[in-house]
C-alpha cells in the first residue's frame, strides 16, 4: 500500500508541475500569437497601401504623358486629382480600420531631361488587436511609388524602293496600304498614341538616295505642311534601289540633332527587301574617260533578283547623286563633276569608270559639325558577310550593301547617349506570284532590330548581341502592317514609363 500510495503522490506532482509549466508557456506564447496576428494586419494594410501607390502613379501616367504643359497650375491640379482617385480605387475603404495620417503626390518636369516624374506618398494608422496588452494601441505603415515618363522622338524610315509599287492587296496599292497605316500610326491624332504638342515625329526615306521628307516636329499633326501631307507624298517609284544602311543613318542623324538624352529614341524601319545600295567616295579607275577624276561621291547599286547571291555578271548601277533631287526615276540623277563619265547617260556602265569598293562607306551628309552621331563612316569588307573591294563583281557589291545596313544599324545601337530602340517590319509579299524576286531575309533584319526573343532555322540560337539596345523584328504582309504598328505603340508606351 505503501508502494501505491508514492506512485499517486509521484503522479500528482507531475501534474502540477505540468499545470505550472502550461500557464508560464501560456504567458509566453500568447503574446507571441498576438504579435504574429498583428504583424499579418500590417503587412496586409502595408501591400494594400503599396498597390494603392502604385496604382496612382502608374494609372495615372497615361494622362500626364499626352498633357502638353504639367507645368500649369491648372493642369498640375487636375492630373493630381487623377492621381488620387487612382489611389483611392485601390484603397477605399481602408482595411482594417486603419485611418490616413498622410497623403500626398507630385508632378514635375525636368527642364534639361524633358522627363516627367510622377511622386506618390501616404502613411495610414493601424489599430493593433492582440499588442494593447502591451501598450502598443496602433502601429503606422507608410509607402511611396514614383513613376517616371519620358518623351517620345520617332523617325520613321520608309523603304520606296521599286518592289514596293507591286501591285497590292485588294483595291489598295502596296504604296497606298503603307501611307494608310502610317497615317494611322502618326497623322490621326483619333487613332495615334502620340501627342502633338509632346512627342516628336520625323520621316526619312530611301531608295537609293535618302530623303528628309519631314523633318522632326512636336506638331506634327497641326503643322503646314504635317506629318499626314509628308506621308502621302512618298514617291514610290520602280527604278528605286534599296540603300537601307543610308535611310538607317540619315533617320539616326535626326534623332541625334534633338539632342534629348532623357526622351525614349525610336526609329521604326519599314522594307520590304534586302539592302542593294550603299553609298561611299568612289576613287576613278586611271583608264576612265571621266573629264575630272576626282571622287564620286554617290551610290552604286546592283539589281535584286532571284537567285541571292547574284551571278557576278548581274548589273551594277552608278555613280547616282545620294540626295534625292525630286524626280522619279533616281537612276538619272548623275553625282556632279562627271562630265565624259561612262556612266552618265548609263548608270550600268559605271565599271568602265570605277573598278573598287572603298574600305569605308558611308554617308556624305551629315558628317561635319559637333552634334552628328560619333560614328561617320563604316567597314565595306565585313560585317554581315566577308566582301572584297571588287566593285566589277555584283556579289560583292551587294555584300557590301549588306554591310553598311548591318554597321550602321550596330553603331545605333550602342549609342550610349541617345539609346534609340529599332523596331524593324519586314513587309513579305506573295513570293509565288513574283518568282523572280528575292524573298525577304528575316534574319538579316532580326539582326538590325537586335531582337533579344528572334529564332529561325539559320538562327537557332538567335541573334541578340548583349551590351546593344535591344529592339524588336516584325515579320508581316502588307495586310499586316498595321496591326504591327499598333504593337510598336504599345511598346513604346511601356518603355516610355518606367
Amino acid at each position: 500500500m505503501k508502494s501505491h500510495r508514492g506512485k499517486r503522490e509521484l503522479l500528482g506532482n507531475r501534474k502540477a508541475f505540468v499545470t505550472v509549466y502550461m500557464l508560464f508557456a501560456s504567458l509566453v506564447m500568447l503574446p507571441m500569437v498576438g504579435l504574429a496576428i498583428d504583424f499579418s494586419v500590417l503587412y496586409s494594410v502595408k501591400g494594400r497601401l503599396q498597390l494603392a501607390c502604385d496604382a496612382g502613379a502608374i494609372g495615372a501616367g497615361g494622362l500626364v504623358q499626352r498633357s502638353t504643359d504639367v507645368t500649369d497650375p491648372t493642369t498640375n491640379a487636375n492630373l493630381r486629382n487623377a492621381v488620387q482617385r487612382f489611389f483611392n480605387a485601390n484603397f477605399s475603404p481602408a482595411p482594417w480600420r486603419a485611418s490616413q495620417l498622410s497623403y500626398n503626390s507630385s508632378i514635375t518636369q525636368d527642364n534639361t531631361t524633358k522627363v516627367r516624374t510622377i511622386f506618390v506618398t501616404a502613411s495610414y494608422n493601424v489599430p493593433m488587436l492582440f499588442m494593447r496588452v502591451l501598450g502598443v494601441n496602433n502601429s503606422t505603415v507608410a509607402a511611396q511609388a514614383i513613376a517616371k515618363l519620358r518623351f517620345v522622338n520617332l523617325i520613321l524610315v520608309v523603304d520606296r524602293s521599286g518592289s514596293v509599287t507591286r501591285t497590292g492587296s485588294g483595291t489598295l496599292t502596296n504604296p497606298q496600304i503603307i501611307q494608310n497605316a502610317l497615317n494611322t500610326f502618326v497623322g490621326d491624332s483619333t487613332t495615334s498614341v502620340f501627342k502633338n504638342g509632346r512627342d516628336v515625329i520625323g520621316m526619312v526615306t530611301f531608295g537609293g538616295n535618302y530623303n528628309l521628307d519631314y523633318a522632326p516636329s512636336t506638331n506634327f499633326q497641326t503643322s503646314s505642311p504635317n506629318i499626314t501631307t509628308a506621308i502621302n507624298n512618298i514617291t514610290f517609284n520602280t527604278n528605286n534601289s534599296t540603300n537601307t544602311g543610308e535611310g538607317l543613318y540619315q533617320g539616326w542623324y535626326q534623332l541625334t540633332q534633338l539632342s534629348q538624352a532623357g526622351a525614349l529614341n525610336v526609329i521604326v524601319l519599314i522594307t520590304d527587301g534586302r539592302p542593294s545600295a550603299f553609298t561611299g567616295q568612289f576613287a576613278v579607275d586611271s583608264g576612265s574617260p571621266c573629264t575630272n577624276r576626282t571622287d564620286k561621291l554617290g551610290v552604286v547599286s546592283s539589281s535584286v533578283t532571284n537567285p541571292f547571291p547574284p551571278p557576278s555578271n548581274r548589273t551594277k548601277r552608278g555613280v547616282l547623286n545620294f540626295l534625292y533631287a525630286g524626280v522619279t526615276d533616281e537612276t538619272q540623277t548623275w553625282v556632279s563633276n562627271s562630265a565624259g563619265c561612262s556612266f552618265v547617260g548609263d548608270s550600268s556602265r559605271v565599271t568602265n569608270d570605277i573598278h573598287t569598293i572603298p574600305t569605308n562607306v558611308g554617308p556624305q551628309d551629315h558628317k561635319t559639325g559637333t552634334s552628328v552621331p560619333s560614328v561617320t563612316s563604316f567597314t565595306a569588307g565585313s560585317g554581315y558577310y566577308a566582301a572584297t573591294s571588287d566593285l566589277t563583281d555584283a556579289v560583292q557589291v551587294r555584300y557590301t550593301a549588306f554591310n553598311y545596313a548591318f554597321n550602321v544599324a550596330k553603331a545605333i545601337r550602342q549609342d550610349a547617349t541617345n539609346a534609340p530602340v529599332i523596331y524593324c517590319i519586314g513587309l513579305n509579299f506573295d513570293t509565288s506570284a513574283y518568282p523572280s524576286e528575292e524573298p525577304l531575309d528575316a534574319d538579316f533584319l532580326a539582326t538590325i532590330a537586335n531582337d533579344p526573343n528572334y529564332r529561325s532555322t539559320g538562327k537557332p540560337s538567335g541573334v541578340y548581341q548583349a551590351g546593344q539596345t535591344p529592339g524588336k523584328y516584325y515579320d508581316v504582309s502588307y495586310s499586316g502592317l498595321e496591326s504591327a504598328l499598333q504593337d510598336i505603340a504599345g511598346q513604346i508606351l511601356r518603355l516610355s514609363a518606367h
